[in-house]
């Protein structure tokens, strides 16, 4: 990160990422995916402050084989 914010010092930063999900066969060639996904940006502690930043989501998606 290049800019100090309330909770994470400038600097050196990682994100940690975590993702589950369901793929369910649709159609003939075809899949859709339901997931979801949990993130965590710090600094490992380096700098302070380092309460860091969580990030969850969802996810759907949908794929086709050709």
């Amino acid at each position: 990160m290049n800019k100090r914010t309330e909770r994470v010092a400038k600097g050196f930063t990682f994100i940690e990422n975590f993702s589950i999900g369901f793929s369910h066969h649709s159609f003939k060639n075809s899949f859709i995916y339901f997931g979801t996904n949990f993130g965590h940006v710090s600094n490992l502690n380096f700098q302070l402050p380092n309460d860091g930043y969580n990030i969850l989501g969802l996810e759907i998606g949908f794929s086709y084989f050709i």
